[in-house]
């Protein structure tokens, strides 16, 4: 199942690579023991954190994250009756809805404050270069795939381009977010299988590991392509500010709370929606095989 599974999902993580991330452990959004020990962040912060959030051009990549994810679940839907897809659209539409996602992944900022790191952030985003970079970040996931001539790209370029992915983590978040959602199917559909073909949680854990080392390289190059068309506008001087500052500490801070919290928003919601398909639509375990 994760591999044809993992297959219809790729290409709704890709929109990962808009924007940059680092994989990291994070704490689960929502934890009451985890939010106890985490002192909450002033009301300067806080009002930092909301400017750094729509700055960075976040809701606008939920949007298109939500919207791919729905069509992924719909794309498993295999021999499942007509009106089942509709069914599945609704719980996937509810459980990563846009505002669903952001909400997890604002809290989740909440429990990692870092006010020096969070400052020097905000300074880039606020600088006319951040913004445009999030403008030309934008544009790219509003073309939905459009074509647009690119230009040959120099081996600086291309360096760059390396360097931006390698610091930001673009491709490892959009490996990491499809396997959240592949590794909470599998499970929720595992007690259906029959006996003989189930998996322990270690050989799954195995198998999504194998998964994600065979999947990387053409994400990364899936990547390389998608952020030599969104930065198709820029010169290489400014490219090599932004892998400047994805490189520094504020950058990394930045980068990896992000990714670490979408990816936890994802695996929450993944959770929650595979559950209620299997309570709901018993038969998808059939389909999904």
């Amino acid at each position: 199942m994760i591999g044809r599974t993992l297959r219809m999902a790729l290409i709704s993580a890709l929109v990962a690579c808009a924007g940059p991330a680092v994989a990291s452990p994070t704490p689960t959004p929502g934890d009451p023991a985890q939010a106890a020990r985490v002192e909450r962040p002033s009301a300067t912060t806080i009002a930092a954190m909301d400017e750094l959030l729509d700055l960075s051009g976040l809701r606008v990549q939920l949007a298109a994250i939500s919207a791919r994810i729905r069509v992924q679940f719909l794309s498993a839907r295999g021999g499942l009756s007509a009106q089942d897809p509709a069914v599945i659209d609704r719980i996937a539409a509810r459980h990563f809805s846009a505002e669903v996602l952001y909400a997890r992944m604002r809290l989740e900022l909440e429990l990692r404050p870092d006010a020096g790191r969070l400052e020097g952030a905000l300074a880039w985003y606020r600088s006319p270069l951040g913004r445009r970079i999030t403008r030309a970040e934008m544009a790219a996931i509003a073309s939905d795939g459009e074509e647009a001539s690119v230009a040959f790209p120099s081996d600086l370029r291309i360096e760059v381009i390396q360097r931006i992915d390698a610091s930001g983590g673009a491709a490892e978040t959009a490996v990491d977010v499809t396997l959240a959602i592949v590794r909470s199917l599998t499970r929720a559909l595992e007690p259906f299988r029959p006996a003989h073909l189930r998996q322990t949680p270690d050989q799954l854990e195995a198998q999504i590991a194998r998964v994600r080392t065979g999947a990387l390289a053409p994400i990364r190059i899936a990547c390389l392509q998608n952020m030599l068309f969104a930065y198709r506008d820029l010169d290489d001087a400014e490219l090599v500010e932004y892998a400047r500052f994805l490189e520094s500490a504020a950058g990394q801070w930045y980068a990896a709370t992000m990714n670490g919290a979408l990816v936890s928003a994802v695996g929450v919601a993944a959770e929650l929606a595979a559950v209620e398909l299997v309570t709901l639509l018993p038969q998808i375990s059939g389909g999904l095989r």
